[in-house]
């Protein structure tokens, strides 16, 4: 059971990418569902938002899924990196797409030690999928430690340059 999109109407366009994702995942044998994090969990997404997900791996099946990683990859990719998180256990597999939608995958099992944090939203699989997970409060990127990927990088600061630049055209529309 799928949990629906509540963006239908919206015309933000990661949403052909995220409802591509969420069919493959709940099409495929190898993974039990995914669970939606960041401004689309919460509500909140804007035209410059990423995707953020956890796609579930069962347990004891993670090296499968990750061999087959790239299939996620639903509408295309221009670009696309890897972080092995804990080796044989958790990755995070990102993307770029072709119409410039950030898609950051972390694939894992629930046994794997990953600590899932509010806001979040089951969009495929078992509804139950988030409570097989170890609940944590929210993570800033900036505390996981990790080196951002170069990619990654420039499209956070062109989010920052959109979204300053958008909140400046909305202050003054006539300037």
């Amino acid at each position: 059971m799928t949990a629906s999109v509540s963006w239908a109407s919206s015309p933000l366009r990661q949403l052909a990418t995220l409802a591509a994702l969420i069919e493959h995942v709940n099409a495929s044998s190898r993974l039990d569902g995914a669970i939606l994090l960041g401004s689309f969990a919460q509500g909140t997404p804007d035209a410059a938002s990423d995707l953020d997900l956890i796609v579930c791996v069962p347990d004891s099946r993670f090296a499968e899924a990750w061999q087959q990683r790239t299939a996620l990859q639903v509408t295309g990719a221009m670009v696309w990196w890897d972080q092995h998180l804990i080796p044989d256990r958790v990755g995070a597999h990102k993307w770029i797409t072709n119409d410039l939608v950030l898609v950051e995958c972390l694939l894992a099992a629930p046994d794997s030690g990953v600590r899932l944090a509010s806001p979040y939203r089951v969009v495929a699989g078992d509804p139950g999928l988030a409570e097989r997970f170890t609940a944590r409060p929210p993570i800033q990127r900036a505390e996981l430690g990790l080196d951002v990927h170069l990619v990654e990088r420039a499209y956070d600061q062109l989010k920052e340059v959109i979204r300053s630049h958008r909140k400046q055209l909305l202050q003054a529309p006539n300037k």
